[in-house]
């Protein structure tokens, strides 16, 4: 990186990862002690540990010359052509070092982490303390907020009267008197960066005393004064007809004329839409329009009343319409939320309240307070406050900054940027910018030039080539995305829209068109030569023939959900294995009913994976704590109780468990809120029960979510089942192991890839009508800082809000182009789309609106020879009816996989991930003491207590060891497995010192016959019987061997003889006995010592 700048616009399949990693291990290679100096930003975890391990990888594979990364070695090579490749691999292993024994200056993190650690490291200039705990859920704070407001108010509190407002102008409206749920949503705009950065003007003008009051009542005389303009003109109009005795019948069409222009006036129909018709038209033109032909004459009572009055009247009306109209729809909109909005301030400063007396600062407030501290101190100072002095700064995902933290982010870069040896690196795509809602603003990438001032070197580079896709999908998103620009640009254009997107842009070229056509300027893309002409794309929207939606709403649904299935069923014949398979969507909610369809409609049983499969309230063992804790909180809900009894049947086969639980409840409720839980898991035998045992990662992040929720909050069960129905049952415990179909969002595919896509219900509404933010710039509007206003065409435009709806209707036009770019672009190899065909307000129709650009472009390609012909239909429709369905097809289905070996990767980074099997135990409430040393001593023998935790530790590896290995030939690569999942992790119990250990036990006679592969070996399995009272009992011996006429049962010990040891295994042996085999030997081994004890079954 020679420039002070560079800028990486990277777009998808590019890359991206493999061009950071490489630009950080240039840095670390020739010089790796420059790790100290380096700051790498990404915007979530995931992506900071994929970024974490590839850096680690590929400078384990280039110090040890490993083939995996001889890329990425002959990059570095061209870009450190002043080193010798010798040296450059001599460079990877001492800076590899250095970041592993110095992992804290290893500063690839989140946005989040990093200014975190800014916030810490400033918390004396903040007044903060040092134990200050960071507050991660907004909504839940805000809430409570809410209710602590309205549960302390009193009769005179001014907050009283405002909200008692609020219900009466609900009321009036015909809405719900309860306003409680709209206050708390409304309030969670306290959190929003916009809000943030006009509280302080806002809360200026509820702090006034009457402002509010007064302000209403000039709005709505404002509203008054129009509206009863517009109803004289109505009154006007019908007090001519009824002085002249006519009536609609006298006039040109009737009721559906122009007689109908006035009587909207008259029931308070102002808007354009309402009044704007070819009958108006005409009617302006000539008063002949106004009649009958016949009655267009001098001396007709209708004819003579519109030449001397009612069509100067029409005159006046849409002359002064337009005025009054925006005076009308300016002040609805204001006063709409004007209720809601003036609340924020009482529930901004309880939330502030509330905080402080918690010692939280929430980390939504992290990037505001940063950038008010920036503009006031010296800025170099603050960023010195990390603890280092950086000269390098990376920051991914740059299309997704919100502009405080670009804010924040720039005066470190210009800090940076400053120094001789400067190199800092920006990486993002304005395509794939979709969290506009997160604050993310794609606008700061599409004028990065603009940002600096020209003193600056800043060098732009695009990352032209595609590795992810196949050469069709990728011609086909060319083709497409090209297209589609050019229409949403066009549609911009043609509609001479009010084209800048706010004061505040920046850039040679502000317009709306022009941002849109530089963000998709670099959408073309390039295929490595080694791909063939392969890959496959299918498009079908479906026409309204056939559909009936206005009959039926469920037959489109069902048809999309057949066609879902269809399509999983032609690629798993074609030989596509399900976990190559990806299904996007939308919205969240569509999931859940693409899931049910599949499970019940599927021929055979299809293995579905998504996060709502890994939420909490998936697992039955939460749930019965959960029940358990309902049952302890509310003794009389039968429902909770009717649950546990069930479960207890069904699994303990005895009611009596919950029964007796119920009994004893009172002792219960003595206990603290998380040892209560973990005796609800002992009481219930939820770690014993097969099925249920295999859900501890559900339970122990059920844990940590109890936890977590305790150190903010107390220990009232309520208030805890409040916040497991609210927000905690929907917490999902991550797995990476996906080994089916996955169902998710498109928003949560960003940064995968799957070689399989169907995207269904490609026909959604781009625009919601959601609340939007605006800073009014007409008097008296203005008087209010900033208005909340409903957001939609109808209610904006011809109001003084007409330019904040064009910006955010652009806006959106761009957020749902990218939506359709992330998608479209997750396909590897094979891209299928589907949807119903709609109108200019639905997403289905830009994508109908390009596909005969898309086949004219790839028709020409095929005609141009320079790959193998590809098969290409394309059946549209020319008429606008939209009866038939449009169909599009490129190419044929490739059912080849990309399957990653792992098996035989000798890069220590780059493993397999193997199950952890996790066990959870209960302790007892009870504890023991020690009187004395003596005691210690009379209990233990002579042993060291040091000595006796490192037998329990060696014991415990040996044990794990053990239940792997079936031969003594097993035994080299399961060590070699433990060492790499950390298992064996210091020099006291090392590989080499167990290796040794067990290969003298091994080769004693008896010991080597055990592990020969002479027997068919049983680790750890259970034995199920029932015990004299019939209940269902397990047993579970260490390592069982079944031979021709014989079965052997082992168990291992690491600590002293006991007695009962020969009593455990004469259990098992017994229980062996009776499953009917004749000549059953048991065994104990003590590996220490290396004795083996043959253990007798009595008759």
């Amino acid at each position: 990186m020679n420039s002070q700048l560079t800028v990486y616009k990277a777009s998808a399949g590019s890359g991206k990862t493999f061009t950071l990693a490489k630009e950080y291990m240039v840095l670390v290679i020739q010089d790796p002690s420059s790790y100290r100096n380096i700051l790498a930003v990404t915007f979530t975890n995931k992506a900071t540990e994929e970024m974490k391990n590839r850096i680690l990888s590929k400078l384990y594979g280039i110090a040890n010359r490993l083939d995996d990364s001889r890329d990425y070695l002959e990059q570095i090579k061209g870009v450190l052509s002043q080193m010798s490749e010798e040296q450059i691999i001599e460079n990877a292993g001492i800076a590899l070092k250095n970041l592993i024994h110095n992992y804290n200056y290893f500063r690839v993190e989140t946005i989040d982490t990093f200014f975190q650690s800014v916030l810490r490291n400033l918390a004396r200039e903040l007044d903060l303390t040092a134990n200050l705990r960071i507050g991660l859920n907004d909504v839940q704070i805000e809430e409570q907020a809410v209710d602590e407001l309205i549960e302390e108010l009193q009769m005179t509190d001014k907050l009283l009267f405002w909200i008692m407002d609020y219900i009466k102008e609900n009321i009036a409206d015909d809405k719900n008197w309860n306003v409680i749920s709209q206050i708390k949503a409304f309030g969670r705009n306290i959190f929003k960066d916009f809000y943030k950065d006009h509280a302080d003007a806002l809360n200026n003008c509820i702090e006034k005393d009457g402002f509010f009051e007064a302000f209403s009542s000039k709005l709505r005389k404002m509203q008054a004064e129009a509206k009863e303009h517009f109803d004289q003109i109505a009154a006007t109009f019908f007090d001519a007809l009824d002085e002249n005795g006519l009536s609609a019948d006298d006039f040109q069409n009737k009721t559906r004329g122009i007689w109908s222009y006035f009587s909207k006036l008259k029931n308070g129909k102002f808007n354009d839409d309402d009044l704007q018709n070819a009958t108006l038209v005409k009617c302006l033109d000539s008063e002949e329009s106004w009649v009958k032909k016949s009655d267009a004459q001098a001396g007709k009572p209708a004819y003579d009343l519109v030449v001397s009055q009612l069509f100067q009247l029409l005159h006046y009306s849409e002359t002064s319409r337009p005025k009054l109209l925006r005076i009308y729809k300016s002040c609805d909109l204001t006063l709409r939320h004007l209720n809601q909005l003036r609340l924020l301030g009482s529930i901004e400063k309880r939330v502030r309240e509330m905080n402080r007396d918690a010692n939280r600062f929430l980390l939504s407030d992290t990037q505001t307070l940063l950038h008010s501290l920036i503009q006031d101190e010296d800025s170099p100072f603050i960023f010195e406050k990390i603890g280092s002095q950086l000269e390098h700064v990376m920051i991914d995902e740059f299309q997704d900054t919100s502009t405080v933290q670009w804010k924040n982010f720039k005066v470190l870069l210009q800090e940076t940027m400053s120094h001789q040896n400067a190199g800092n690196l920006i990486v993002g795509d304005v395509k794939q910018s979709i969290y506009r809602w997160r604050s993310g603003d794609w606008r700061l990438l599409n004028n990065i030039e603009s940002e600096f001032p020209s003193n600056y070197t800043i060098q732009i580079e695009s990352l032209s080539h595609n590795y992810r896709s196949d050469r069709n999908i990728v011609d086909f998103n060319n083709a497409f995305f090209e297209a589609a620009a050019e229409k949403e640009y066009q549609a911009i254009t043609d509609k001479d829209l009010p084209h800048t997107f706010s004061d505040s842009d920046s850039g040679s070229d502000g317009s709306s068109a022009a941002q849109l056509k530089k963000a998709y300027s670099d959408v073309r893309q390039r295929v490595p030569q080694k791909k063939t002409a392969c890959g496959y794309v299918r498009i079908n929207l479906l026409g309204q023939k056939g559909i009936k939606e206005d009959e039926n709403s469920e037959n489109y649904q069902d048809k999309m959900m057949g066609m879902i299935l269809d399509t999983i069923n032609e690629l798993v014949e074609a030989g596509v294995k399900y976990k190559n398979i990806a299904i996007l969507v939308r919205s969240n909610k569509t999931i859940q009913n693409i899931a049910d369809y599949l499970m019940a409609n599927s021929a055979t049983p299809l293995p579905l994976v998504s996060d709502e499969a890994f939420r909490l309230d998936a697992s039955q063992a939460v749930n019965v704590m959960v029940t358990a804790l309902r049952c302890l909180a509310h003794p009389n809900d039968d429902i909770a109780k009717a649950g546990l009894m069930k479960f207890c049947m069904k699994y303990l086969k005895n009611k009596q468990i919950a029964e007796k639980f119920l009994e004893e409840r009172e002792l219960y409720l003595q206990k603290p809120l998380l040892d209560l839980t973990e005796s609800l898991y002992t009481y219930f035998k939820l770690g014993e029960i097969e099925t249920l045992s295999q859900q501890s990662s559900y339970v122990s992040a059920f844990y940590d979510q109890l936890a977590s929720y305790l150190s903010d909050n107390g220990g009232d069960i309520d208030d805890f089942l409040n916040e497991w129905d609210e927000n905690i049952h929907s917490k999902s415990i991550h797995s990476d192991k996906a080994d089916g179909i996955r169902l998710l969002s498109i928003h949560k595919s960003k940064g995968l890839e799957f070689d399989n896509v169907i995207m269904p219900f490609c026909d959604w509404a781009l625009e919601k009508t959601d609340t939007i933010w605006c800073t009014p710039q007409v008097a008296p509007f203005n008087e209010l800082p900033l208005v909340p206003v409903d957001f939609s065409a109808k209610k904006m435009v011809g109001s003084i809000y007409e330019k904040d709806y064009h910006q955010e209707h652009l806006q959106n036009m761009v957020d749902n182009l990218n939506l359709l770019y992330v998608g479209f672009t997750r396909a590897g190899k094979n891209l299928f789309v589907y949807g119903k065909r709609g109108a200019a307000t639905q997403r289905s129709f830009i994508i109908e609106d390009s596909l005969e650009a898309v086949y004219n472009t790839l028709n020409a390609q095929n005609a141009s020879g320079q790959y193998e012909e590809q098969t290409l239909e394309f059946q549209g429709n020319g008429t606008d009816k939209k009866t038939d369905d449009v169909y599009f097809e490129y190419g044929e289905i490739d059912a080849s996989s990309k399957e990653e070996a792992f098996a035989e990767n000798k890069n220590v980074f780059m493993q397999k991930s193997a199950d952890l099997p996790i066990q959870i135990k209960v302790k007892s409430d009870l504890y023991s003491f020690k009187p004395s040393l003596q005691s210690e001593f009379f209990m233990h023998g002579d042993e060291s207590e040091e000595q006796q935790k490192f037998y329990i530790k060696i014991g415990t590896v040996l044990h794990e060891l053990f239940s792997k290995i079936k031969t003594k030939d097993d035994v080299e690569s399961v060590l070699k497995q433990l060492e790499l999942d950390g298992v064996l992790y210091d020099e006291n119990i090392s590989k080499e010192k167990i290796e040794k250990m067990l290969r003298a036990r091994l080769n004693s006679p008896l010991v080597s016959e055990w592990f020969s592969d002479k027997w068919k070996v049983l680790n750890e399995t259970s034995i199920l019987y029932l015990d004299k009272d019939g209940k269902v009992c397990k047993d579970r011996p260490d390592r069982v061997l079944v031979g021709d006429n014989e079965i052997v049962v082992i168990d291992f010990k690491f600590g002293k003889p006991h007695a009962e040891y020969h009593d455990q295994v004469r259990q098992y042996m017994s229980q062996l006995k009776g499953m009917g085999y004749s000549c059953v030997k048991g065994y104990l081994w003590y590996v220490y010592p290396n004795k083996v004890e043959n253990v007798v079954l009595e008759d």
